[in-house]
């Protein structure tokens, strides 16, 4: 079996960066795929893939070798991921399943590198039967206006599987503070995002009464500050003149669909750094 593995990089910005990098992998008989920088404010930030034989067994193994070299950066954070090792998708969801239908089928047709979808949790047993139809385990768990009624359940579940990515397929409550800190991985998730933007339960309505030329939505990281995380992807698409508010909603729904599914697969890629709130992409 081929193995293949990345690097994630980040610190301050100096001169000399990229020569101190390659020579780490020269020095270690590894040829690098490919390598790909950007520097934005005061810091630099790298991905690099390296394919076939290389003298690391595990990430552990990686970090130990590489912090020799990590150590010589300022402000410097890093990190590895091979492959070939495997990684778990944990869902949420609400109702409106079609955000969840296209992560299923992304991972379904293996479009996350080695994912699994480790459990689907839901507030509607509606949902029941698309976690069914792939053999996902399916936990209904009803939600409450009190969190403290439902989060404990549901992070002994996440507690349980051991995801390494949480995705929120339109899970229609807000999650606390103590949840985010206590689930233990990243978690990804989807909302509308209206140029002007709209908030509330009718947002297509009240879009539709404003007469908006474009809709979108965005996926973000979540943290504990309301739909404020760090933005990984976004889209917008054009409303065409006479749609109506159900075209509109169609319309969103598709959208948000391929956002959602394009945020997962840069995070399960290992494409994404977070600094100061943002995120820097990588292709």
């Amino acid at each position: 079996m081929e193995r293949s593995a990345c690097l994630l990089f980040r610190c301050t910005d100096r001169v000399g960066i990229i020569a101190e990098l390659v020579l780490f992998f020269r020095d270690s008989n590894v040829s690098i795929s490919r390598f790909e920088e950007y520097t934005e404010s005061r810091y630099f930030f790298a991905r690099l893939e390296w394919r076939g034989a290389h003298p690391w067994m595990t990430t552990e193994d990686f970090d130990e070798a590489f912090q020799a070299v990590a150590d010589t950066f300022d402000d410097v954070s890093f990190r590895a991921h091979f492959f070939e090792q495997p990684q778990k998708l944990g869902l949420f969801s609400s109702k409106e399943p079609h955000t969840l239908i296209e992560a299923v089928n992304k991972c379904e047709a293996g479009d996350y590198p080695n994912t699994e979808i480790c459990f689907l949790i839901a507030n509607s047993k509606e949902v029941e039967r698309h976690a069914q139809r792939y053999g996902i385990p399916f936990y209904y768990v009803k939600t409450f206006k009190d969190p403290q009624r439902h989060e404990p359940v549901q992070l002994e579940i996440i507690r349980r599987h051991s995801p390494d990515v949480i995705g929120l397929a339109r899970y229609m409550k807000v999650l606390t503070k103590e949840f985010i800190d206590q689930a233990g991985c990243q978690i990804v998730n989807i909302h509308h995002s209206f140029l002007p933007s709209f908030v509330g339960a009718r947002p297509y309505e009240m879009a539709y009464e404003r007469g908006v030329k474009l809709i979108g939505a965005t996926s973000h990281f979540v943290i504990p500050a309301l739909d404020q995380g760090p933005i990984i992807e976004q889209g917008v698409i054009r409303v065409e003149p006479g749609d109506s508010v159900e075209r509109m909603k169609r319309t969103g729904r598709d959208v948000e669909k391929k956002v959602f599914a394009s945020a997962l697969g840069k995070t399960l890629q290992h494409k994404t750094i977070m600094y100061d709130n943002k995120t820097i992409v990588f292709n």
